[in-house]
């Protein structure tokens, strides 16, 4: 599975202007706020339209996105996620699906959560439902905008470590400004500005921030 990318959008006085790709694995695009992490997912995954170029999927038939999260506040935590498991099927979720959506929910620590309210929970808790959900959808190419954001250190080091494994097979990207979790990804692209100013392996990118232990 690969990505292609070569796009180019404007928004206002910033442009994004960017070429590459992504291969099988874990991704982490980095840099700082308004560099275009989120403008380039939402491209990736087909949300945004780029003003000139294209994206080219090779081998990936369904893409899942998450951002921003918008859920009724009566809304359980279970059927939140259950909601990203049947996205791809117009059938109604099963028993099946519901013990895949638990075991997800399991994998984050959330799964005493289950028939909680969305408006009971709290933000952290609220992120892990809907990574849960992300998760469960199980395309072949998913997209994380800022993931770790509401998520303690411990559990952002954990977050990454559930989505390295499930990146297996999978075409993953996670936008992220906790460099300390880089050192688990398999690649990186540093974005400045609009612009692509490195990529290459996570073994290769230097920083001066702590790091996630590996395992």
């Amino acid at each position: 599975m690969r990505v292609e990318f070569d796009v180019v959008k404007r928004l206002g006085d910033f442009t994004l202007a960017a070429s590459g790709s992504l291969e099988g694995g874990l991704t982490c695009i980095v840099g700082p706020n308004g560099a275009g992490k989120t403008t380039l997912m939402k491209i990736l995954a087909g949300i945004m339209r780029p003003d000139r170029g294209s994206v080219r999927l090779f081998g990936i038939s369904s893409r899942a996105y998450l951002g921003e999260v918008y859920v009724p506040p009566d809304m359980k935590a279970l059927e939140v996620v259950l909601a990203g498991r049947s996205r791809f099927s117009p059938r109604p979720a099963g028993p099946r699906d519901e013990k895949i959506a638990m075991a997800y929910m399991s994998a984050l620590g959330v799964e005493r959560l289950a028939g909680r309210e969305w408006r009971a929970l709290s933000g952290g808790q609220r992120q892990r439902v809907a990574l849960a959900a992300a998760l469960a959808a199980e395309a072949d190419m998913l997209l994380l905008d800022e993931p770790l954001a509401n998520l303690h250190e411990d559990w952002r080091c954990e977050v990454m470590k559930i989505t390295r494994d499930y990146a297996r097979g999978r075409v993953v990207a996670v936008s992220t400004h906790h460099m300390d979790v880089v050192g688990l990804c398999h690649h990186v692209i540093v974005l400045r500005d609009g612009r692509i100013v490195w990529r290459g392996s996570a073994r290769e990118f230097r920083h001066e921030e702590r790091m996630c232990p590996p395992d």
